[in-house]
């Protein structure tokens, strides 16, 4: 249940930062939309509590699954969890902590490019390039990993689920890509 609120949840967020290849404005005006349901006080606290319980449940299940030999797919389905694990604490750090309780700034398009220098023109700020590169990369190719063990689960055969598992990774890069350009500045018209 919790996967598949999360799921929802970063579609969402994801899909939110894409419009920033339109700009601010679109996506702050995406971004007031799903606030209603993410920002409200009953959502919030449970989407924090799906994130610490994937997190929990993960790193039980990437110790587990670490003791024994593993394949490519399975070394890297536990390896982008673990890494996720770190990534998802510390993006809540930044926004819950950091950002809401010690700055008492909003966690908008100007917090996450690092305004008003931006994320490439500041020698501490672009730090966050790789941090949201990886981020995004490896919540999807995550999800594909995921994908990709399901499928073999239900009779779909080996080859053809990992080749769906390498397109899926090629369009997590690309999708971490545009997510890149856009805080970076560029703009779809």
């Amino acid at each position: 249940m919790t996967a598949a609120v999360l799921f929802l949840y970063v579609a969402f967020h994801l899909a939110n930062h894409l419009f920033g290849l339109i700009g601010p404005d679109a996506h702050a005006a995406v971004m007031k939309v799903g606030r209603v349901v993410y920002r409200s006080d009953v959502g919030e606290p449970l989407l924090v509590a799906a994130m610490l319980f994937q997190i929990g449940t993960g790193l039980f299940l990437a110790w587990r699954w670490s003791a024994a030999p593993q394949g490519l797919h399975r070394t890297f389905q536990v390896g982008s969890g673990a890494y996720l694990s770190l990534y998802i604490l510390g993006h809540m750090n930044s926004v819950f902590i950091y950002a809401r309780s010690f700055l008492g700034i909003p966690t908008d398009w100007n917090f996450a490019i690092g305004a008003p220098t931006g994320l490439i023109h500041d020698a501490w700020n672009i730090r966050l390039l790789p941090h949201y590169a990886l981020g995004v990369f490896f919540v999807l190719s995550h999800l594909t990993s995921g994908l990709r063990v399901v499928l073999i689960a239900h009779g779909v055969n080996r080859r053809a689920a990992n080749r769906l598992w390498g397109a899926g990774v090629a369009i997590s890069a690309a999708i971490s890509a545009a997510i890149i350009a856009g805080m970076c500045g560029v703009r779809i018209s």
